[in-house]
């Protein structure tokens, strides 16, 4: 698409969850354009295009702000909920200097050397990763909440639940969600246009920092090796407190025989 010299619009927004977006697309109105290994472009009416994206976000180009009855069709057919917290809203210019310049990053602007598809993909891409990646981060700042929540019980107890089965139910969601974030950590890889077109390369590289994805990348995969390693002392002490259990059970079992064996020799031995 043509760039406006005033620049046009992206804004990205995260879903709930993941989908497929060819599939998502062949239920929509809008003409497909091109199917990405990670998504697929739509083009919405002149100077407006939308990207699907199959880890969980949207990138409209040509909004200054979420549109709500876009997003709700796309609600419709994905059945997930549009996180719109998560939106974010750059604006693409072509730089001045033309197409000899490298992409150039300021604080919510993105000059482009020209407006080749491959540099808007790659734009929309990266705001689109930003989006997914705080709606990762606000669900590990959950597992944190419950995590800690679990801890402190156990601290104020001095013990685990005495249900064991609610407290591995509670883990086993902890860990399915866990699972669930690092299965799609991949959106940080680099996508196969970088390594074919250098100024693609170059704005991914500008725009990458720019979100500060490696720094927000690493603390969710601090937290969530936090979130591991309580869960591990959490199972090892209700696998100990099932022992501990099954070890006085036993003891039970025994002192039941010997009394059992004493009646039976002093009733016999009266008789």
């Amino acid at each position: 698409m043509t760039i406006p010299a005033e620049g046009t619009a992206v804004t990205a927004v995260a879903l709930d969850g993941s989908f497929d977006a060819g599939k998502a697309a062949a239920q929509l109105p809008w003409q497909e354009l091109r199917r990405y290994p990670y998504g697929t472009l739509l083009e919405l009416r002149p100077g407006e295009q939308l990207m699907l994206f199959d880890f969980g976000a949207v990138a409209h180009v040509g909004k200054n702000a979420a549109d709500v009855e876009t997003l709700r069709m796309i609600e419709a057919v994905t059945a997930c909920k549009v996180l719109y917290r998560t939106a974010e809203t750059y604006t693409l210019i072509e730089a001045p200097e033309g197409v000899n310049t490298p992409p150039r990053v300021d604080w919510d602007r993105i000059a482009l050397p020209d407006d080749r598809p491959d540099l808007v993909t790659a734009a929309c891409l990266l705001l689109a990763q930003s989006a997914a990646l705080e709606r990762f981060e606000h669900a590990a700042d959950r597992l944190v909440e419950e995590t800690l929540l679990l801890a402190q019980d156990l601290k104020a107890k001095g013990r685990p639940p005495s249900r064991s089965s609610a407290l591995m139910k509670k883990i086993g969601s902890i860990t399915s969600e866990r699972l669930l974030m690092t299965s799609w950590f991949y959106l940080v890889d680099r996508p196969e246009e970088t390594w074919r077109d250098q100024k693609v390369a170059d704005l991914y590289e500008a725009l990458f920092h720019n979100l500060e994805m490696p720094r927000r990348h690493e603390a969710l995969l601090h937290k969530l090796r936090a979130v591991e390693d309580a869960t591990e002392i959490f199972i090892d002490l209700g696998h100990g407190r099932q022992s501990t259990q099954l070890e006085w059970a036993v003891v039970l079992l025994i002192v039941f025989e010997i009394l059992l064996s004493l009646w039976e020799h002093f009733f016999s031995g009266a008789a």
